[in-house]
Protein backbone atom coordinates (compact mmCIF):
# COMPACT_ATOMS: atom_id res chain seq x y z
CA UNK A 1 0.00 0.00 0.00
CA UNK A 2 1.28 3.46 -1.27
CA UNK A 3 1.32 6.50 1.09
CA UNK A 4 -1.16 8.07 -1.26
CA UNK A 5 -3.55 4.84 -0.39
CA UNK A 6 -3.00 5.85 3.50
CA UNK A 7 -4.10 9.70 3.32
CA UNK A 8 -6.66 9.66 0.54
CA UNK A 9 -7.96 5.56 0.92
CA UNK A 10 -10.52 4.87 -1.98
CA UNK A 11 -14.27 3.50 -1.36
CA UNK A 12 -16.06 1.40 -3.78
CA UNK A 13 -18.07 3.12 -5.05
CA UNK A 14 -21.55 0.82 -4.62
CA UNK A 15 -20.76 -1.00 -1.40
CA UNK A 16 -18.25 1.70 0.93
CA UNK A 17 -15.79 -0.74 1.08
CA UNK A 18 -12.65 0.51 1.06
CA UNK A 19 -9.88 -0.41 -1.10
CA UNK A 20 -10.73 0.42 -4.30
CA UNK A 21 -13.04 2.62 -6.09
CA UNK A 22 -15.13 -0.32 -7.23
CA UNK A 23 -14.70 -3.37 -5.83
CA UNK A 24 -13.72 -6.66 -7.40
CA UNK A 25 -17.91 -8.40 -5.91
CA UNK A 26 -19.44 -5.49 -6.93
CA UNK A 27 -17.55 -4.97 -10.52
CA UNK A 28 -19.17 -8.59 -11.04
CA UNK A 29 -22.56 -7.43 -9.90
CA UNK A 30 -22.94 -4.41 -12.00
CA UNK A 31 -21.85 -6.49 -15.19
CA UNK A 32 -24.68 -8.66 -14.27
CA UNK A 33 -27.27 -5.72 -13.52
CA UNK A 34 -26.95 -3.49 -16.63
CA UNK A 35 -28.85 -3.28 -19.75
CA UNK A 36 -26.97 -3.39 -23.41
CA UNK A 37 -28.38 -1.52 -25.25
CA UNK A 38 -27.78 0.55 -28.84
CA UNK A 39 -27.20 3.92 -28.81
CA UNK A 40 -29.51 5.19 -31.36
CA UNK A 41 -32.80 3.55 -30.63
CA UNK A 42 -31.67 2.94 -26.90
CA UNK A 43 -33.67 -0.78 -27.79
CA UNK A 44 -31.93 -3.84 -26.21
CA UNK A 45 -28.60 -4.85 -28.41
CA UNK A 46 -26.87 -8.24 -27.63
CA UNK A 47 -23.60 -7.28 -29.51
CA UNK A 48 -22.82 -4.47 -31.96
CA UNK A 49 -26.00 -4.97 -34.20
CA UNK A 50 -29.51 -3.55 -33.43
CA UNK A 51 -32.14 -6.11 -34.27
CA UNK A 52 -34.78 -2.92 -33.86
CA UNK A 53 -33.10 -0.22 -35.93
CA UNK A 54 -30.50 -1.89 -38.13
CA UNK A 55 -27.69 -0.07 -36.89
CA UNK A 56 -24.21 -2.09 -36.84
CA UNK A 57 -21.67 0.25 -34.86
CA UNK A 58 -23.36 1.53 -31.43
CA UNK A 59 -22.55 -0.05 -27.91
CA UNK A 60 -23.83 1.53 -24.62
CA UNK A 61 -23.15 -0.10 -21.32
CA UNK A 62 -26.37 0.76 -19.32
CA UNK A 63 -28.69 4.00 -18.83
CA UNK A 64 -27.90 7.18 -17.25
CA UNK A 65 -30.63 6.31 -14.28
CA UNK A 66 -28.69 3.16 -13.31
CA UNK A 67 -25.06 3.05 -11.42
CA UNK A 68 -22.87 2.99 -14.45
CA UNK A 69 -24.27 6.76 -15.14
CA UNK A 70 -24.29 7.85 -11.71
CA UNK A 71 -20.42 6.77 -11.84
CA UNK A 72 -20.06 8.48 -15.49
CA UNK A 73 -21.46 11.84 -14.36
CA UNK A 74 -19.20 11.77 -11.00
CA UNK A 75 -16.24 11.41 -13.58
CA UNK A 76 -17.40 14.37 -16.03
CA UNK A 77 -19.01 16.73 -13.58
CA UNK A 78 -16.93 16.31 -10.61
CA UNK A 79 -13.68 15.75 -11.21
CA UNK A 80 -13.49 11.67 -9.73
CA UNK A 81 -10.78 10.68 -11.96
CA UNK A 82 -9.67 7.47 -10.02
CA UNK A 83 -13.43 6.11 -11.72
CA UNK A 84 -11.43 6.33 -15.01
CA UNK A 85 -10.08 3.16 -14.45
CA UNK A 86 -12.60 1.01 -13.21
CA UNK A 87 -15.20 2.18 -15.71
CA UNK A 88 -12.96 1.76 -18.72
CA UNK A 89 -12.44 -1.96 -16.88
CA UNK A 90 -16.36 -2.61 -16.92
CA UNK A 91 -16.81 -1.45 -20.50
CA UNK A 92 -13.55 -3.01 -21.61
CA UNK A 93 -15.73 -6.39 -20.41
CA UNK A 94 -18.96 -6.03 -21.58
CA UNK A 95 -18.53 -4.37 -25.05
CA UNK A 96 -18.63 -6.38 -28.06
CA UNK A 97 -15.30 -8.08 -29.50
CA UNK A 98 -13.90 -5.45 -32.30
CA UNK A 99 -11.46 -7.75 -34.83
CA UNK A 100 -7.94 -6.81 -36.11
CA UNK A 101 -5.79 -3.71 -35.77
CA UNK A 102 -7.56 -1.00 -33.23
CA UNK A 103 -7.05 2.72 -32.49
CA UNK A 104 -9.36 4.44 -29.45
CA UNK A 105 -10.35 7.92 -29.49
CA UNK A 106 -13.05 10.11 -27.20
CA UNK A 107 -15.35 12.59 -28.34
CA UNK A 108 -12.99 15.72 -27.17
CA UNK A 109 -14.31 18.13 -24.12
CA UNK A 110 -14.74 21.66 -24.37
CA UNK A 111 -11.90 23.69 -23.26
CA UNK A 112 -14.27 25.40 -20.57
CA UNK A 113 -15.01 22.50 -18.95
CA UNK A 114 -11.31 21.18 -19.02
CA UNK A 115 -9.77 23.87 -17.32
CA UNK A 116 -13.05 23.83 -14.74
CA UNK A 117 -12.91 20.43 -13.91
CA UNK A 118 -9.30 19.79 -14.01
CA UNK A 119 -9.29 16.49 -16.17
CA UNK A 120 -10.80 15.75 -19.70
CA UNK A 121 -12.70 12.99 -18.91
CA UNK A 122 -13.69 11.15 -21.86
CA UNK A 123 -10.33 10.75 -22.96
CA UNK A 124 -9.02 9.92 -19.95
CA UNK A 125 -11.18 6.91 -19.96
CA UNK A 126 -10.78 6.25 -23.64
CA UNK A 127 -6.90 5.95 -23.08
CA UNK A 128 -7.71 3.65 -19.78
CA UNK A 129 -9.55 1.50 -22.09
CA UNK A 130 -7.12 1.19 -25.24
CA UNK A 131 -4.49 0.39 -22.78
CA UNK A 132 -6.32 -2.56 -21.24
CA UNK A 133 -7.49 -3.74 -24.78
CA UNK A 134 -4.02 -3.45 -26.12
CA UNK A 135 -4.94 -0.97 -28.58
CA UNK A 136 -3.83 2.31 -30.06
CA UNK A 137 -4.85 5.33 -28.51
CA UNK A 138 -4.85 8.34 -30.47
CA UNK A 139 -6.82 11.63 -30.37
CA UNK A 140 -7.56 12.65 -33.36
CA UNK A 141 -10.93 14.34 -33.11
CA UNK A 142 -10.48 18.57 -31.82
CA UNK A 143 -13.24 20.96 -30.75
CA UNK A 144 -13.73 23.88 -33.49
CA UNK A 145 -16.03 25.80 -30.79
CA UNK A 146 -17.22 25.84 -27.62
CA UNK A 147 -21.26 24.69 -28.18
CA UNK A 148 -22.51 22.97 -25.10
CA UNK A 149 -25.10 20.27 -25.84
CA UNK A 150 -26.72 20.21 -22.38
CA UNK A 151 -30.75 21.67 -22.59
CA UNK A 152 -30.37 21.39 -26.07
CA UNK A 153 -33.21 19.97 -28.05
CA UNK A 154 -32.42 17.94 -30.82
CA UNK A 155 -32.47 19.73 -33.86
CA UNK A 156 -30.30 22.11 -31.95
CA UNK A 157 -27.97 19.37 -30.79
CA UNK A 158 -27.17 17.88 -34.69
CA UNK A 159 -27.07 21.68 -35.69
CA UNK A 160 -24.25 22.56 -33.29
CA UNK A 161 -22.60 19.00 -33.86
CA UNK A 162 -21.62 19.52 -37.18
CA UNK A 163 -19.90 22.55 -36.25
CA UNK A 164 -18.46 21.57 -33.42
CA UNK A 165 -15.30 18.94 -33.82
CA UNK A 166 -12.89 18.64 -36.76
CA UNK A 167 -10.09 15.39 -37.43
CA UNK A 168 -6.83 17.01 -36.32
CA UNK A 169 -4.43 14.09 -38.46
CA UNK A 170 -4.06 12.76 -41.89
CA UNK A 171 -5.99 10.24 -43.33
CA UNK A 172 -3.36 7.32 -43.74
CA UNK A 173 -3.30 7.39 -40.17
CA UNK A 174 -6.62 6.34 -39.70
CA UNK A 175 -6.21 4.42 -42.77
CA UNK A 176 -3.98 2.09 -41.26
CA UNK A 177 -5.88 0.49 -38.41
CA UNK A 178 -9.42 -1.90 -39.42
CA UNK A 179 -11.40 0.22 -37.27
CA UNK A 180 -11.68 3.23 -34.64
CA UNK A 181 -13.66 2.92 -31.57
CA UNK A 182 -15.30 6.20 -30.48
CA UNK A 183 -15.90 6.71 -27.12
CA UNK A 184 -17.99 8.86 -25.24
CA UNK A 185 -19.79 9.20 -21.64
CA UNK A 186 -23.09 10.07 -21.92
CA UNK A 187 -25.28 9.81 -24.76
CA UNK A 188 -28.66 11.73 -25.38
CA UNK A 189 -29.95 11.51 -28.86
CA UNK A 190 -26.53 10.63 -30.38
CA UNK A 191 -25.54 13.45 -32.54
CA UNK A 192 -22.55 14.16 -31.40
CA UNK A 193 -21.55 10.92 -31.72
CA UNK A 194 -22.88 10.33 -35.18
CA UNK A 195 -21.14 13.78 -36.62
CA UNK A 196 -17.65 12.51 -35.03
CA UNK A 197 -17.88 9.26 -36.98
CA UNK A 198 -19.20 10.41 -40.23
CA UNK A 199 -16.00 12.83 -39.97
CA UNK A 200 -13.81 9.94 -38.91
CA UNK A 201 -15.07 7.76 -42.20
CA UNK A 202 -14.51 10.94 -44.35
CA UNK A 203 -10.72 11.24 -43.05
CA UNK A 204 -10.03 7.87 -43.77
CA UNK A 205 -11.61 5.31 -41.38
CA UNK A 206 -12.78 2.13 -42.60
CA UNK A 207 -15.09 1.30 -39.59
CA UNK A 208 -16.55 3.32 -36.67
CA UNK A 209 -17.52 1.72 -33.60
CA UNK A 210 -19.60 4.20 -31.60
CA UNK A 211 -19.62 3.27 -27.47
CA UNK A 212 -20.70 5.18 -24.96
CA UNK A 213 -20.80 4.23 -20.96
CA UNK A 214 -24.84 5.57 -20.30
CA UNK A 215 -27.75 6.34 -22.19
CA UNK A 216 -30.62 8.54 -21.31
CA UNK A 217 -34.07 7.08 -21.43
Amino acid sequence: MSLLDLLLPLYCARCGRAGSALCAECTVTTLKELENCCVACGNYAAGWRCPDCGLDDTFAFGFYDQLIGELAAELKCKSARHLARPLAKLLAKAMPEVAGSVTVMAVPTIKKHKRERGVAHAELVASKLAKIKGWEYAQMLARKDESVQLGQSKKKRKEQAKKAYEVAGEADELAGFDAVVLYDDITTTGATLDECAKLLRAAGAKKVFRVVLAKTR
